[in-house]
Parts: structure tokens; C-alpha cells; sequence
């Protein structure tokens, strides 16, 4: 048996299956169609222009994006649902 597994079974030491908390951000890539994208970066500048700012990032309004679908998930559900079927 490895160090490591021995370590395990011995009275006192953490359960096995425990891991860090992680504290980097996660980097995702995310491909769009063009149309997509043209939705997107117009949504952004309509945004910009609701905030009364210069201009919000694309990764600014994804993160939004995913913490509204996180709170409410149900529509974001249906349209996948949706777009499987064809």
C-alpha cells in the first residue's frame, strides 16, 4: 500500500474524497455562431446604454447571465428542451 493510502486509514486523518476549495477563477471558451455573437455584442451596447456607461464586456454580461439563469433555471430549461428537438 502507498504512503499516501496508508496515511488514510490511520485514526485522525481526513476522510478520504475531501478536496481543496478553489480560489483561481475557471477560464471557459465559448464558441458562437455569428448570429449569436451579433445578438450578444448588441445586447451589450443596449446594456451600456441602460447603465449609463461607455461599454459592458462580454464576460461581464455572460457572468449576469449566468447568475439570473442559476436563480431562476426554469426557462433556460425549456430552451433547451426546445432547441434539442430541433
Amino acid at each position: 500500500m502507498t504512503a499516501a493510502a496508508l496515511s488514510r486509514t490511520e485514526l485522525g486523518t481526513r476522510p478520504t474524497g475531501r478536496t481543496a476549495i478553489r480560489s483561481k477563477p475557471v477560464r471557459i471558451t465559448l464558441d458562437l455562431s455569428p448570429e449569436l455573437y451579433r445578438q450578444l455584442t448588441e445586447w451589450t451596447q443596449s446594456a451600456a446604454i441602460e447603465l449609463d456607461v461607455p461599454r459592458v464586456a462580454l464576460a461581464d454580461a455572460v457572468r449576469a447571465m449566468i447568475k439570473v439563469t442559476a436563480d431562476s433555471p426554469d426557462e433556460v430549461i425549456e430552451r433547451l428542451r426546445r432547441d434539442r428537438e430541433g
